[in-house]
């Protein structure tokens, strides 16, 4: 349904607009009879007959409810229309300022704000010159890799004959740390397993000072606690440390044998082809290392060179997604308790990177824009053939996936954007350095 408006427009910023919008006194009546005379033929009122209710009872019992609706009628409508008469997209809900009630035979005038997508004066991105960072692997990449199987399959046993903790003991441990004498939430444990010398306990001073202690003796050791720390009060504070050894186990590494080999998986005979097979897959992790690099020195390119305002409400709409995807590798319950209690802290942690996403993506969309890229059908099929074998699923179900939610443009706009990406590296010039994998 078109309405009879009026409307005019205002850039409030590069990316923010105003409507001022008025729907004619004439136009609100009859829209008012409308309403009404539609409710009539539905309401049932003793005393009555069906559609025979005068208005002057209608409204007596229905006057706040339909007018209401005819109110949230008239403003979507007419602000559709004028976005409509000014040629405006925009990227996020109206913020609307409107009087609370229609009045019959009165013009109904209010404002409406949104925000629009930016126009962007795309400059060469032809020919950046970028440093290039390749990867490569060493013996001592392999190595590690090797180490950290070998962790895998060791195996864990209670130590005998001896109470007093020596280096690379799995020591279990009651500890609990305070500042300025007070406790301090999810500093502590109980019979937390640390191993003396390892990383994965991340106070390693306190740590050591476990060694040469005997089982049960108390000790306490000062620890500074790291500038990143999760409350932002007790950042680089020294926290007192109360520790108490509680039992002492070794683990026994495996040796490095064509039995670990075969021990690692069953396809190997000597552990010289479970080294080629590790260089293998390092060496596929060093390229794709390399290749997101590349990827990310071009992006920050092509953002640096293109400044331009962003949409808060697309940022927004990033942040927030970001956050979701992470909790939904989380248990339902776990992630809804972390978003009830984080959630607006998560998205301001994320907007940083949020920014940076719609950025780029705004810029690709105009260079697909300008340069007229496409994606071919036999393109498409063959995403959705990689998809199909990826997920170990039928071709035609992932089409029919894509066809039933109407994802196919998006997906096709995914393809479109990616290959102005590459089209940008295709054409920049790139100084290469090298760098072991083992040295980031």
């Amino acid at each position: 349904m078109a309405l009879q408006i009026r409307s005019e427009i205002k850039e409030l910023s590069s990316v923010e607009r105003e409507l001022a919008i008025v729907v004619p006194g004439d136009t609100v009546a009859k829209e008012l009879d409308r309403a009404y005379r539609e409710l009539n033929q539905k309401v049932r009122l003793k005393g009555f007959r069906p559609g025979k209710v005068p208005r002057y009872v209608l409204e007596q019992f229905y006057k706040r409810e339909t007018e209401q609706q005819v109110l949230e009628k008239v403003v979507n409508t007419s602000f559709r229309q004028a976005i409509k008469d000014h040629a405006v997209s925009p990227v996020n809900n109206p913020a609307i300022q409107a009087p609370a009630e229609l009045i019959a035979g009165m013009d109904f005038a209010y404002s409406a704000k949104v925000e629009i997508k930016p126009s962007i004066a795309l400059k060469s991105w032809k020919g950046l010159s970028l440093d290039k960072t390749v990867y490569t692997v060493s013996d001592k990449d392999i190595d590690s890799e090797l180490n950290r199987l070998r962790e895998s399959q060791a195996k864990v046993a209670p130590v005998e004959g001896r109470d007093t903790v020596q280096q690379g003991d799995l020591v279990e441990t009651n500890w609990s740390g305070t500042v300025d004498g007070e406790p301090v939430k999810g500093l502590s444990g109980v019979a937390y397993v640390i191993e003396i010398g390892g990383t994965t306990f991340p106070y390693p001073e306190a740590a050591q000072a476990l060694v040469g202690k005997k089982l049960g003796e108390d000790i306490t050791v000062d620890v500074k606690l790291p500038a990143d720390f999760r409350i932002e009060a007790h950042r680089e504070k020294t926290a007192v440390f109360k520790m108490r050894p509680l039992t002492i186990k070794q683990k026994t590494l495996p040796a490095l044998d064509d039995e670990f080999a075969k021990d690692v998986s069953e396809e190997l005979e000597s552990l010289d082809q479970l080294k080629a097979k590790i260089k293998a897959e390092v060496e596929k992790v060093a390229e794709q290392r390399t290749k997101n690099q590349v990827r990310d020195a071009v992006i920050s390119a092509l953002i640096d060179g293109n400044p331009f305002e962003v949409p808060a409400s697309l940022i927004d709409r990033q942040a927030e997604q970001m956050v979701v995807d992470r909790l939904q590798r989380m248990p339902q319950q776990q992630a809804e308790m972390i978003w009830q209690m984080q959630g607006q802290r998560l998205k301001e942690d994320a907007k940083p990177q949020a920014t940076r996403t719609v950025r780029i993506s705004l810029l690709l969309e105009e260079l697909v824009k300008q340069e007229g890229i496409k994606v071919t059908d036999a393109e498409l099929e063959e995403h959705l053939e990689k998809m199909a074998k990826e997920l170990n699923t039928p071709l035609k179900t992932v089409k029919q996936v894509f066809a039933k939610d109407n994802r196919l443009d998006e997906l096709e706009f995914q393809l479109a954007t990616q290959k102005a990406l590459d089209a940008v590296i295709a054409a920049a010039s790139f100084k290469e350095v090298t760098k072991g994998m083992s040295d980031t």
